[in-house]
């Protein structure tokens, strides 16, 4: 497990209007079929204390322009949260400075269960509602600003991580999003099928076992997508499956159209509609 700062101390620091704020080493992570990982995706997780402790995500592909939300009332195993983990595969994970401090038990099985994901420490004051809130108005697609606001409403975490994620974003990595330029979407943890990481490898469902290379496994078969977007898109659903019965109708009612009118399956792979 590679990480850029141990008990909160950073590797190196840049001095910036906001503080500072710890630079990323870079790994060389392993490459499967499909090219998926070659996406940037920066994931930012906090959570709250208790028994059965709430904990939030944010997962911003860089690549592809999204940002996607979740928050999870998960086990002390953190089982649900690993597993989200395991379907968006992020390039570099962000985790509060104070937790490097603690006996974290999610710290330890994350480092567990994801070995290849860069681990970095940012001071918890990069956490804020306010601030998620803030990139929600100014970086969502215009459309999309008042449905995403109600969606997220209660899930604190979900909103503080995605401030974390993007602060990081614009000051270590100096990349900025156009106003209005980037999918936010809020993905609850219900209505989808978890799969363990097991399963996942035994069934080759995303790298084939012998040969890490090959696109013989169910997301190389599959895979006929010409997006970055589409490929991810594509990756998750194989992950966690769909289990909402009016949800799966209606994509299955698109398929059939899609199927029987030639036109328009054209005219949707190319663009045109």
């Amino acid at each position: 497990m590679a990480r850029t700062a141990r008990l909160g101390t950073p590797l190196s620091t840049t001095s910036t209007s906001y503080g500072y704020v710890p630079f990323r080493s870079v790994t060389r992570r392993r490459s499967t079929a499909g090219g998926v990982n070659a996406q940037r995706i920066i994931c930012a997780i906090t959570e709250s204390r208790g028994v059965s402790p709430t904990v939030g995500l944010a997962f911003v592909n860089i690549s592809t322009g999204e940002a996607v939300l979740s928050q999870i009332c998960d086990t002390q195993s953190y089982i649900r949260t690993i597993h989200k983990v395991a379907v968006f595969d992020p390039s570099e994970i962000l985790i509060a400075s104070t937790v490097f401090n603690s006996n974290s038990k999610i710290l330890s099985f994350i480092e567990e269960n994801a070995p290849d994901i860069q681990i970095t420490a940012l001071d918890r004051k990069y956490y804020a509602e306010i601030t998620g809130l803030d990139y929600i108005q100014r970086l969502a697609f215009m459309e999309d600003v008042e449905a995403i606001k109600i969606a997220i409403g209660g899930n604190y975490f979900a909103t503080c991580c995605l401030a974390a994620a993007l602060k990081y974003i614009e000051l270590n990595l100096n990349i900025t999003f156009a106003f209005h330029s980037l999918r936010i979407k809020y993905q609850p943890s219900e209505g989808s099928m978890m799969i363990d990481r097991s399963t996942i490898h035994s069934l080759e469902l995303i790298q084939n076992l012998q040969n890490p290379m090959s696109t013989d496994c169910l997301f190389g078969l599959l895979n006929q997508t010409l997006t970055p977007m589409g490929s991810r898109l594509l990756r998750s659903n194989i992950l966690q499956p769909l289990t909402e019965v009016e949800t799966l109708e209606a994509r299955l009612d698109a398929l059939e159209e899609l199927t029987t009118n030639e036109d328009m399956f054209f005219g949707t792979r190319k663009g045109r509609l």
